[in-house]
């Protein structure tokens, strides 16, 4: 049941980020913002994620983590409500902030998922939540594109902060964690019994380091280039409002899809693995969507474009396929902060090089991505060699003692 409950709230959430999320950038280009400032805005939302995380994870093995949930994602509705509210890119700088620093909830929410995954499911559970939060964002972009083209970006981000309550009153209905697979267990704690108790141990612990460094590199690599996905469609192939919301409702499909797909994968062959093999689908796709000039492929590659995000849903099952039962939500979180302190860079300088040459953020992301994928599939493959067919029973061990 709470599985089902986050996934309604990751819908309506979803949505209401979809409504505007590839929308944000072109309206800040609208409202007088550079490209540099653009990156800058979404820089700290990155800044702000990166400082939560720890404080996130602390949280989560500290406190009822259907609270922490409850609160987090109440704090991160009106983060829409300060983009209706900027006229230069300072106060959308502050609600980007707002949004991903609320995300001091997810490591209690990932541990709260895990933690209701069952033996050898614990890929297509992690694939569920978000698949659902990617289906919401089907609709939104071109909703979103279709109501800023007919009025303006007002209303959309209206929306977006009802939704969001929508969604954090959800959340409200969440049961005991002990209770989430109907079990026997009734008590709602914090941290699942044999959690790890600090973060010294989790940095002692080499191949988690390893699987969280190689990632992180993955992620710098999108999250340099996430806010010009949109700013390219409009300035290099001439796209309006609505084109910009066709983008954003294929990505966000091609995201449910994906994630459907290597969440299988993942259960079968591990996560780490299935997660590098999709980043190679999404370089390709970047590539093509910038240098490819036909408008019908073009479409593909939107579709494609969502498989970060699908590889990004699934990757979280990858710090139980290493660390089992001592996986709490601390190491969720140093996996959230290491891929957000990396990315705070990261769009500033997508939009620093973006202003020098449009195409030229995206050969960069690719090369970096490729380097980082590359040795993720050779650390998902050396776990995978060591524990043989027990990797999906590993990723199931997160937590079922919470």
């Amino acid at each position: 049941m709470g599985v089902k409950l986050i996934a309604a709230g990751m819908l309506l959430w979803g949505l209401g980020y979809g409504l505007h999320s590839f929308m944000l950038p072109v309206h800040l280009r609208s409202i007088g913002c550079t490209p540099e400032q653009v990156g800058l805005v979404f820089s700290a939302g990155m800044a702000a994620m990166a400082l939560s995380a720890l404080p996130g994870g602390w949280l989560a093995d500290r406190f009822e983590r259907r609270r922490v949930i409850r609160i987090s994602w109440l704090a991160g509705a009106p983060s829409a409500l300060l983009y209706y509210l900027a006229r230069d890119h300072r106060l959308a700088a502050v609600g980007m902030a707002l949004y991903f620093g609320a995300q001091a909830g997810y490591p209690a929410l990932n541990a709260y998922v895990a933690s209701a995954a069952g033996v050898g499911r614990s890929g297509s559970t992690f694939g569920i939540v978000n698949a659902a939060f990617a289906g919401g964002m089907v609709a939104g972009p071109m909703l979103g594109g279709w109501i800023a083209g007919r009025w303006s970006a007002n209303p959309v981000f209206l929306m977006s902060f009802a939704l969001f309550l929508a969604a954090a009153a959800i959340m409200y209905f969440l049961p005991a964690e002990g209770q989430v697979d109907g079990g026997a267990i009734t008590k709602d704690s914090a941290a699942p019994a044999g959690a790890v108790e600090g973060y010294m141990e989790l940095l002692r612990h080499s191949k988690f380091v390893r699987f969280v460094a190689v990632y992180s590199v993955c992620a710098f690599a999108f999250y340099m280039v996430q806010p010009l996905f949109a700013q390219f469609l409009a300035d290099v192939w001439q796209g309006d409002a609505a084109a910009v919301g066709v983008l954003g409702t294929l990505m966000s499909l091609g995201q449910v899809v994906i994630t459907a797909a290597v969440g299988k994968v993942a259960d079968a062959r591990g996560s780490i693995v299935a997660v590098a093999g999709n980043m190679f689908v999404f370089i390709g796709a970047m590539l093509c969507y910038v240098y490819v000039p036909s408008a019908a492929l073009r479409l593909a590659c939107m579709f494609l474009l969502g498989g970060f995000m699908a590889g990004q849903g699934v990757i979280y099952a990858g710090v139980g396929e290493i660390l089992g039962p001592k996986a709490g939500g601390k190491a969720f979180a140093l996996l959230s902060l290491a891929m957000a302190g990396v990315s705070v860079v990261g769009p500033y300088l997508g939009g620093f090089l973006y202003a020098g040459s449009p195409a030229r953020p995206f050969v960069v992301a690719g090369a970096i991505a490729a380097a980082g994928a590359l040795a993720l599939a050779r650390l998902g493959i050396a776990i995978s060699s060591v524990r043989g067919g027990e990797v999906g029973q590993g990723t199931g061990t997160l937590g079922t003692d919470g």
